[in-house]
């Protein structure tokens, strides 16, 4: 269950990312191209790459390690796991 949900929060994370991401490449490769200079370029797209993947990653990073300790969204922190 704890591998399924990660990989749901993987998904939707890296789907809001990138989509969040082309808009961005699509904002700076059209009318408002001349915005960034071109030294920028390189480390404009290594950090666009880097962001589509690290912020999925820790998203589920998150959720692996919330489901770890036995605490489920439904569930409140001061109670435990069930037993």
């Amino acid at each position: 269950m704890r591998l399924l949900v990660t990989l749901l929060a993987f998904a939707a994370a890296l789907g809001s990312t990138a989509v969040l991401a082309f808009f961005a490449v699509i904002f700076l490769s059209g009318p408002h191209g001349g915005v960034l200079p071109p030294a920028f370029h390189g480390a404009t797209l290594a950090l666009a790459w880097l962001c589509v993947l690290v912020v999925p990653l820790f998203v589920a990073r998150r959720v692996w390690r919330r489901y770890s300790r036995g605490h489920h969204p439904g569930q409140s922190r001061d109670e435990g796991p069930p037993r």
